[in-house]
């Protein structure tokens, strides 16, 4: 039933709201894939009565979604829609609620999107115009970013301008490749040989076009996967290409630790020039008397969260 709810309050049926919240539905229940609350739902819709009517049923304004961790008030930043921002911080928003990955509040939200009356409302509410998210960029670069220019003259005049610059983690030289085709001496070179193999099938995918790939293209993968990784059985295999490519000779090799006489962690990150910048932790086993890798996490620059990956 609680589901139910919150298909009445995308849909802006404030009938059925009431219907299914006097019977019993769980006003904080959340959708299993997004995490939306029903005032969450109603909210990226625009439906003001229906967020109206579940705050005065107690809807918690701070719940964030599960995507991307943004609150009410942050979606309805980015959407630039003061009216219902209105609404949600007179019932308490808080101004500097932040996504817990990308860092992002409301104001930079509005200033990204080129809101220039939500950027407004936010600033004279009190929002700090200062905040860095997980890419250490506040409201002022990200809306330089989009080129909006009035938006980056509201927030000069609330002081906010470019931040520093953050400071690239160092990176080390990788090692040179063993001639031929074995690299399994080495946990750093059989990962560098891996995704550079993986980065030029990827590339022959993308010159190709879809259409014109075809069987013994797929096979690839497992192919690399039989020649650098461990052979336990894999849930996902990849079954995709793309640009950019997943890894790229330009990443940059941040360490390797061994954790155990047989057991290493090679991390490398992205080139820094992607718009999305991603560190990658490899596990690598020794088998046989090779070094092989076994899994990979990623997760973004600057972020604490590390995820599984698809080898």
């Amino acid at each position: 039933m609680s589901h139910l709810l919150e298909k009445a309050a995308a849909r802006g049926d404030l009938t059925a709201i009431e219907r299914l919240l006097d019977t019993g539905a769980d006003l904080e229940w959340q959708h299993k894939g997004t995490g939306r609350t029903a005032l969450l739902a109603a909210t990226i819709a625009g439906h003001r009565p229906a967020v109206a009517l579940l705050l005065a049923r107690g809807a918690d304004v701070q719940q964030p979604c599960k995507a991307l961790g943004y609150s009410p008030l942050a979606w309805a930043a980015s959407q630039g829609d003061t009216a219902m921002a209105e609404l949600l911080i007179a019932h308490g928003a808080a101004l500097e609620h932040a996504s817990p990955e990308l860092q992002r509040t409301a104001l930079m939200n509005a200033a990204q999107g080129g809101h220039e009356a939500m950027l407004s409302l936010l600033l004279k509410a009190g929002a700090d115009p200062l905040r860095l998210d997980f890419q250490q960029r506040n409201a002022w670069s990200l809306a330089e970013e989009k080129g909006h220019t009035q938006i980056m003259q509201q927030l000069a005049q609330a002081g906010a301008g470019a931040p520093p610059a953050p400071a690239a983690a160092p990176s080390l030289p990788w090692p040179p490749l063993a001639p031929g085709d074995d690299n399994s001496g080495d946990p750093v070179t059989q990962v560098r040989a891996y995704t550079l193999a993986l980065e030029a099938w990827e590339q022959r995918g993308n010159a190709l076009g879809h259409e014109a790939v075809d069987a013994a293209f797929w096979a690839e993968p497992q192919q690399l996967l039989e020649r650098f990784c461990t052979l336990r059985p894999r849930a996902y295999p990849r079954a995709s290409y793309g640009y950019p490519t997943t890894y790229s000779e330009a990443d940059q090799l941040l360490g390797c630790q061994l954790l155990k006489p047989a057991e290493a962690e090679v991390l490398m990150r992205d080139p820094a020039s992607r718009a999305l910048c991603y560190e990658h932790r490899f596990l690598v086993k020794r088998v046989a008397g090779q070094w092989r890798i076994d899994s990979v996490k990623r997760r973004l620059a600057g972020t604490p969260k590390w995820t599984n990956a698809i080898l």
